[in-house]
């Protein structure tokens, strides 16, 4: 299905993260090496910490390059490290009047979008394992490109192999893609060692108004659109600042609030291996893996703060079962 398109749109969620950018910039590697034109779209500019991968070829933004008109063009949809509404939400109500055929990889637990081909793993440490698979599978050409954008889905989304998920099968992946011509400590370097100082005082101010609650086992923090303005930092600039907390050895939960321009605040959970912060997502129309979860919740600072807490001290669930 996949090779007939010959223009296919490329798509993921909003704020793009890492594995979401990895599996964006590899799959329309392929793509090209196959013949087609794909479309690559985001809605809004990744971190600046990625820019190598885009430097030669940088991403199209909705609303700044192009509109929707230019969407008549596209014969075919990839859906990137998700498969939910709304975390396509600048698109969602396009997709749901869109007759094309669309194709979904993901990883996440949490799915409501229609698929005409669903590649979901929930077993897989990121997507970008997930389309490393597939074009492995397919035998399909894998230039340096694809290659460094794969090891940075997957290095980033296991916490560079960190995390609870970075499994025998991711770092065997990680393995064949250094073998392959990847160099993991000049990547290292350009995501975690080459940040602007504006997010490290963004940072600083979250972890100012840090709290721990219930004993000591769960951490709070908020990033108010005060402190964007005072440090001089952009929405993409609060990625990781959620894992701070998990240094804290009595903490198995970190809630992090960040406030948005449009009375929307950005809800983030993590876990230890202790808590299922997935259910407590997904009980706010959020959702995503039993130790990394978020949503998106309308009303104020303060407000979402208040229902949130509501459900998670005294009342994380187990990480056990879904």
């Amino acid at each position: 299905m996949l090779q007939s398109w010959q223009r296919p749109l490329i798509l993921t969620h909003a704020r793009t993260d890492g594995d979401a950018l990895g599996c964006m910039i590899a799959m329309r590697s392929i793509l090209r090496a196959l013949g087609s034109n794909p479309l690559t779209l985001v809605f809004d500019v990744p971190s600046s910490v990625y820019d190598f991968l885009t430097d030669d070829e940088p991403l199209t933004v909705l609303g700044r390059d192009m509109n929707r008109d230019a969407l008549s063009a596209v014969d075919g949809i990839v859906v990137l490290d998700t498969c939910a509404y709304a975390q396509l939400d600048p698109l969602a109500d396009w997709l749901r009047t869109s007759d094309l055929p669309l194709i979904a990889v993901d990883h996440h637990v949490t799915h409501d979008l229609p698929t005409d081909v669903l590649l979901l793993d929930t077993n897989a440490s990121a997507a970008a394992l997930v389309v490393y698979d597939w074009a492995r599978a397919m035998d399909w050409p894998l230039d340096l490109t694809a290659l460094t954008a794969l090891f940075v889905g997957i290095a980033t989304d296991s916490g560079w192999f960190a995390f609870g998920n970075a499994d025998a099968r991711t770092l065997e992946a990680a393995a064949a893609l250094t073998r392959a011509g990847v160099v993991p400590h000049e990547l290292y370097v350009r995501i975690y060692q080459s940040e602007r100082a504006s997010k490290v005082r963004l940072f600083a101010a979250a972890l100012e108004s840090l709290e721990l609650l219930d004993d000591n086992r769960v951490a709070v923090m908020h990033v108010a659109r005060s402190a964007f303005e005072r440090c001089d930092a952009l929405p993409t600039d609060t990625e990781g600042i959620i894992n701070e907390p998990l240094r804290i050895a009595s903490v198995d939960v970190s809630v992090l609030f960040v406030e948005n321009e449009n009375g929307v605040i950005r809800t983030s959970f993590r876990s230890k291996q202790v808590a299922n912060v997935a259910v407590i997502a997904s009980s706010f129309g959020g959702g995503g893996h039993v130790n990394a979860a978020g949503a998106r919740i309308t009303g104020t600072l303060a407000d979402v703060r208040k229902r949130v807490l509501e459900k998670v001290v005294g009342r994380v669930p187990p990480a056990t079962g879904e």
